[in-house]
């Protein structure tokens, strides 16, 4: 049932990838930004009243700096997934274990195994092999960018365990970090100027939100039930939903290299997961 929760997840965020780049071609970037964050900071907010979790918090603090690393991750996966076939913005997008590797090995001072350097020597390997095809129309800055949402990611991953370390349930983690991204989203899109929307765009842009709040309600259910080393690697199937979604709806295709890359990157990741997974269950022991 765990493994069911996880596939679930991944696919509700395959379709999300979908949404945004079909409603790109009508709407403007922030517009997107908003119609996620907003849909999503209501559903939280239901959760939460219904909960009786609360909404006060003592870290604020803590809470915006999440925020505002986790909303950045967020529109540069977004802007990659539209200047991109969805596979290549989607596994860009799921190399943050891999920075996570590096991440705490820089900030907890470990030590330098050769797991470690292999996991992350492969990432980075599969990074370099997935840079160089399926590129379109020389799209490097969107390649970039939806590499930067990885290490984002991570950042944001780090900040999250802060939060939890603290106390703070997981609904009032996700309810601010939507709250900070529906109001950016307002505030740029009020600048720029909302565009209309027809009764098929609006669908669409709706249809962002909820897959994208429904994908975050079955993780979670995943990651409370289930053993976090096995859901972990099993998010990397969103890929594979992604990368089938693109081929059926935009005709999207992967060359072998390409494939490559993805596969060594999805590896590099596991490794990553279990190791990390396992170096905890020592310090437990």
């Amino acid at each position: 049932m765990v493994a069911l929760w996880m596939i679930v997840a991944s696919a509700f965020f395959a379709l999300m990838g979908v949404c945004i780049k079909l409603a790109s071609a009508k709407v403007g970037f922030f517009d997107i930004v908003f119609y996620r964050s907003f849909i999503n900071v209501a559903i939280v907010a239901l959760l939460i009243k219904l909960k009786n979790i609360g909404f006060r918090t003592r870290h604020l603090s803590l809470h915006m700096k999440r925020a505002a690393i986790g909303n950045a991750a967020m529109y540069c996966g977004f802007y990659s997934l539209i200047h991109l076939p969805i596979a290549t913005a989607t596994t860009l997008g799921y190399t943050s274990p891999i920075f996570q590797s590096v991440i705490t090995f820089v900030t907890a001072k470990g030590q330098l195994t050769g797991k470690l350097l292999f996991s992350v020597l492969l990432g980075f390997v599969g990074i370099l092999i997935l840079l160089r095809p399926d590129v379109p129309h020389g799209e490097y800055a969107a390649t970039l960018i939806g590499l930067l949402s990885g290490l984002l990611t991570a950042l944001a991953y780090f900040n999250v365990g802060k939060l939890v370390r603290t106390g703070e349930p997981e609904l009032r983690v996700v309810f601010y970090f939507s709250l900070v991204g529906t109001l950016v989203g307002a505030v740029m899109t009020s600048f720029i100027g909302f565009t209309a929307l027809d009764s098929i765009t609006l669908l669409c842009v709706c249809a962002i939100g909820i897959f994208g709040s429904l994908g975050q309600i079955t993780l979670t259910r995943a990651y409370g039930t289930g053993n976090a080393v096995i859901v972990s690697i099993l998010s990397y199937s969103t890929i594979i939903f992604s990368t089938l979604l693109g081929y059926l709806i935009f005709d999207e295709s992967l060359s072998s290299s390409a494939a490559v890359g993805m596969v060594l990157i999805i590896l590099s990741g596991a490794l990553a997961i279990l190791r990390r997974t396992s170096k905890k269950t020592v310090k437990a022991a």
